[in-house]
């Protein structure tokens, strides 16, 4: 099946969005056949835990939290699944649920969440688009690796993506091939 990649930008523009979806037509050129970058679209107030303390207001400078399960379920509401559609959403906030150093996180539905909390402005751009092409693997059925140097590497922290990794390891070239050819020809028979 070929997929078109909806990125979707939540209280923050990048200039680095397009990228994504360029990159992730290379790297996943046999499913992934076209992309687009929406609009930044703001989170309801409800959903963002501003610090209350000056020293939480200190250490969050200015940004913002929010709960996972929350942010999932807001979602959900609000995109239409498509089977042909995978959802990348980009956001500032830190967002609870996600764990210590992780920054991605795929979920049912073609959908996953990249956040570019605590990724410092210099390596930022190569980070996001790193993790966002991990989850974006995922989400095509890759599983993790151990290879240093793979896009799917485990765990997926933004330092694994600061030297511009962004391809695959052989091994995953070749599953993510046989998947490619499996879900082709599965397509054709139903």
């Amino acid at each position: 099946m070929n997929y078109h990649l909806i990125v979707q930008p939540l209280d923050c523009d990048y200039s680095f969005l397009e990228d994504i979806g360029r990159k992730s037509v290379g790297v996943y050129e046999s499913r992934i056949r076209s992309f687009e970058v929406l609009q930044r679209r703001t989170l309801p107030d409800r959903l963002v835990i501003r610090p209350r303390s000056f020293l939480a207001k200190l250490l969050m400078r200015g940004r913002r939290m929010i709960y996972l399960d929350e942010l999932t379920e807001e979602l959900k509401n609000h995109w239409i699944y498509n089977p042909r559609k995978l959802m990348l959403v980009v956001l500032p906030h830190f967002v609870i649920g996600f764990g210590h150093d992780l920054a991605g996180l795929s979920l049912e539905s073609n959908m996953s969440i990249i956040s570019t909390y605590g990724i410092g402005e210099r390596h930022l751009p190569q980070a996001c688009v790193g993790l966002a092409l991990h989850e974006i693997g995922h989400n095509l059925g890759l599983r993790h690796c151990k290879t240093k140097n793979c896009l799917m590497r485990a765990p997926c922290k933004p330092k694994n993506f600061y030297e511009k990794i962004h391809w695959l390891c052989s091994e995953h070239r070749n599953e993510f091939l046989i998947v490619s050819y499996t879900n082709s020809n599965m397509q054709v028979h139903n």
